[in-house]
């Protein structure tokens, strides 16, 4: 499978794809040292967890870079995305103990009611492109600090940041057979779905979200889906600093080049300040560069889907079609990459940069 960089259209890597067959082997592995993993006390696996999240933040320049070159996003949002998923898993990290100990409900002579709460088995987590340290964590952390063994597929727009974060979960001691990554794209995918493991959690879009717990719901196992939402916003005519509301809104709906799962789709404006608001908005958005995602100052990269392009000419198409008016923006940007324009600023170098 070719990793290509959605900035330059090149090729990073090649690497090499599971198939059944190798998916079937690493559950089989899996499954024989999970219970080993689910053996060691809780502590021990707090402090495991606690040592990956050290080496996330020490090798962080590394991870970001990665991470933009794979998907296109600035690197200042990859950075904050592992600053950001490293808070989370502190939290996660903190709480293990509460979330995780026995309850008792009930005592009488002779009777002790009480919950316990033991690992599922093996496990699959089917995660995203577009924050895959922040949805990853999600899912890997709880899991493996209640003692379950998981076979992570990263998105294939992602692979080499899956392929990091098994590096560093390893080396901060959880077992290889423990947590095992799933390369490629539709048919990895396919090949999970397929075998018996003990629990299935996805992140990703609602189709496919949909198509995954359809498939897997005969097995009556978990199955877990956060899934792409619908995000209107009102803005209603009290605000008190209509330029920082409209800077907000804006950061809204493109940070991340408008590739979140709560990205702000559309925006009610109240008319007594919509004139304002819709000239502050485009203003900001005015302001922002445009460019090579690894150049700091940069807001807006590259698409991390070069189909996404041909999505929002249709898009646009269709708004105008309707009686929309184009302030900014609107169109692709003829240089090598997934660059779609939103303002007329380009100022990232003469590889990127083209007239307004």
């Amino acid at each position: 499978m070719r990793i290509i960089n959605p900035a330059t259209g090149s090729i990073i890597t090649e690497v090499g794809e599971d198939d059944v067959v190798s998916v079937s082997a690493k559950l089989v592995n899996a499954r024989e040292y999970q219970k080993e993993w689910a053996a060691i006390s809780l502590e021990e696996r707090i402090s495991i967890l606690n040592q990956f999240k050290k080496l996330l933040q020490e090798d962080a320049a590394h991870l970001s870079r990665v991470l933009t070159e794979e998907v296109g996003k600035p690197i200042a949002q990859s950075r904050n995305e592992i600053r950001g998923a490293c808070t989370r898993i502190n939290w996660m990290l903190e709480h293990a103990e509460k979330y995780l100990s026995d309850e008792t409900m009930h005592t009488e002579p002779g009777l002790v009611e009480k919950i316990v709460y033991e690992p599922l088995g093996v496990v699959a987590n089917i995660s995203a492109w577009n924050y895959p340290y922040l949805v990853g964590v999600n899912v890997i952390i709880p899991a493996l600090l209640a003692g379950n063994a998981v076979l992570y597929k990263p998105s294939e727009f992602a692979t080499l940041t899956g392929m990091e974060i098994e590096k560093r979960l390893v080396k901060a001691g959880v077992p290889s057979s423990v947590f095992q990554t799933i390369i490629g794209a539709a048919e990895a995918g396919h090949a999970l779905l397929d075998l018996p493991l003990d629990g299935y959690f996805f992140t990703g879009s609602y189709n496919t979200g949909k198509y995954i717990y359809e498939q897997v719901a005969s097995k009556m196992v978990p199955c877990q889906c956060e899934l792409g939402g619908k995000d209107p916003l009102y803005v209603a005519d009290d605000v008190n600093d209509i330029k920082s509301v409209a800077a907000a809104t804006a950061d809204g709906a493109f940070y991340n080049n408008g590739q979140s799962c709560c990205a702000v789709e559309r925006i009610y404006v109240h008319e007594n300040i919509a004139d304002d608001y819709i000239d502050a908005f485009v203003n900001e958005v005015k302001s922002w560069k445009i460019g090579d995602p690894l150049s700091d100052g940069v807001y807006l990269g590259a698409l991390t889907r070069a189909a996404q392009m041909d999505s929002l000419d249709a898009q646009v198409k269709d708004a105008l079609s309707k009686g929309a008016t184009l302030l900014t923006g609107g169109r692709r940007i003829p240089v090598p990459g997934n660059f779609f324009r939103t303002n007329g600023v380009d100022k990232c170098g003469s590889q990127y940069a083209v007239d307004a």
